[in-house]
């Protein structure tokens, strides 16, 4: 899943949420957010991805976030986040990571 621009405001998130709802009824049990194309994020859709997380591990799956831009791998870091997600510097990676804790 990648996000583009702006993840602010109601619309995005709802947007979002529909999006997810789609790729968790397709039992998909890992999913990456791709955030390369991503400038910022406000707290509505900080809460929004990690509902996701929350909602993909109850489908005993994995949530992984990657390409994070410097604008947002500040404000994962200054949400003390990177606790939280794990987070990869491309898809490709994270893909990988995928792979690595199945074995």
């Amino acid at each position: 899943m990648r996000l583009k621009g702006t993840f602010v405001g109601a619309a995005a998130v709802s947007s979002f949420e529909r999006a997810m709802f789609e790729v968790l009824k397709q039992d998909r049990p890992n999913i990456i957010i791709d955030l390369s194309h991503t400038r910022f994020v406000d707290s509505a859709g900080l809460g929004a991805m990690i509902a996701a997380m929350v909602a993909v591990r109850r489908n005993e799956g994995a949530l992984r976030l990657a390409g994070l831009r410097d604008e947002m791998r500040t404000i994962i870091s200054t949400m003390n986040l990177e606790r939280v997600f794990e987070i990869h510097e491309t898809v490709a990676i994270a893909e990988e990571s995928f792979q690595k804790h199945k074995n």
